[in-house]
């Protein structure tokens, strides 16, 4: 796609000759003009400048900016970072932020709330999760309003989160999406998150921490939604209370590409006070075939070289 002078002006780019400074050990595949890089969070800082801006923006864009000229919330030395790069442009095409967690890890070592945001949404997760399997928290995902309109740069993302989680020994993923509550009215939130709190969207166990801001009106349901899957409920929303109402594009696809279930529901009182869906998704239960054409990509293992690495179990 040919990009526009107006479009151009709006990149966020990386620091000129970072790409050339971290090809070697953190570019992990090339697709579709793009490049997807891991990076450690002890690396961060060359980026945050254009990460932060990028986030920011992102979320401004859905009414749901913290009101920042850029997002950074202190926690991103503890995550690992997926930067997606335009090369022939430099721009930042989109980023999202990793934490993994090795089943077992000693207490002591386990991110406080100052470090993952997840623990701070829900006080006490990290340490459930540790005892039961490695687990790797999803974050802060954010893709550029250029590259929003290219279906393969979201993909780009995703399918490097699952590879590098597959490729490294670590199935369970969670992650919160954002969901703009103030878009729309009372009656459209009440129909969509109430249904989101009911089979088949919602799982019924483990069952986790409580969230620290929970939404005190919409409450778990245990009878199975009549609308089996989130592409017809969406639909039926629409039908039925507001023409323009549509699902989260992140939501979307953690439920098409990885039938990732909602775990619960918060409210964002830190940050931007939207709405935030906990979502949980097993790799290890996917088709394989399924799974194998999202991490079945040529590239170079870079994440053999984290702390984190389990091998491929």
């Amino acid at each position: 796609m040919t990009q526009t002078g107006s479009e151009a002006q709006h990149d966020v780019l990386l620091p000129k000759g970072w790409k050339e400074a971290n090809r070697a050990d953190s570019l992990l595949f090339r697709l579709d003009g793009l490049e997807l890089h891991l990076i450690p969070g002890s690396r961060f800082e060359a980026v945050a400048d254009a990460v932060g801006t990028l986030r920011e923006s992102t979320y401004r864009q859905q009414l749901s900016g913290s009101g920042n000229t850029r997002d950074l919330d202190g926690r991103d030395a503890a995550y690992d970072h997926l930067i997606l790069l335009e090369p022939s442009s430099g721009a930042l095409a989109g980023c999202a932020r990793l934490q993994f967690i090795p089943q077992f890890m000693a207490a002591e070592e386990l991110p406080d709330s100052q470090q993952s945001y997840l623990e701070h949404v829900y006080p006490g997760i990290k340490a459930m999760l540790a005892e039961q399997n490695h687990h790797v928290e999803i974050g802060r995902v954010a893709l550029a309003l250029r590259f929003q309109r290219q279906p393969h740069s979201l993909m780009a993302l995703f399918r490097g989160g699952l590879l590098i989680a597959a490729r490294s020994g670590f199935s369970i993923l969670h992650g919160l999406v954002s969901y703009n509550h103030f878009a729309y009215s009372d009656a459209v939130n009440t129909a969509f998150l109430s249904s989101l709190m009911r089979p088949p969207y919602r799982r019924n166990s483990p069952v986790l921490p409580p969230p620290r801001h929970p939404i005190n009106d919409i409450h778990p349901d245990d009878s199975t939604h009549p609308i089996g899957n989130v592409q017809a409920l969406e639909v039926a929303i629409r039908q039925e209370h507001n023409d323009n109402f549509r699902l989260p594009v992140l939501l979307r696809q953690y439920f098409n590409l990885m039938e990732a279930k909602v775990c619960n529901l918060s409210l964002a009182r830190d940050f931007n006070q939207i709405t935030e869906i906990l979502m949980a998704a097993d790799l290890s239960r996917l088709p394989k075939d399924r799974l194998s054409f999202f991490i079945e990509v040529d590239h170079q293992p870079v994440y053999q070289q984290f702390s984190w690495y389990r091998g491929d179990e």
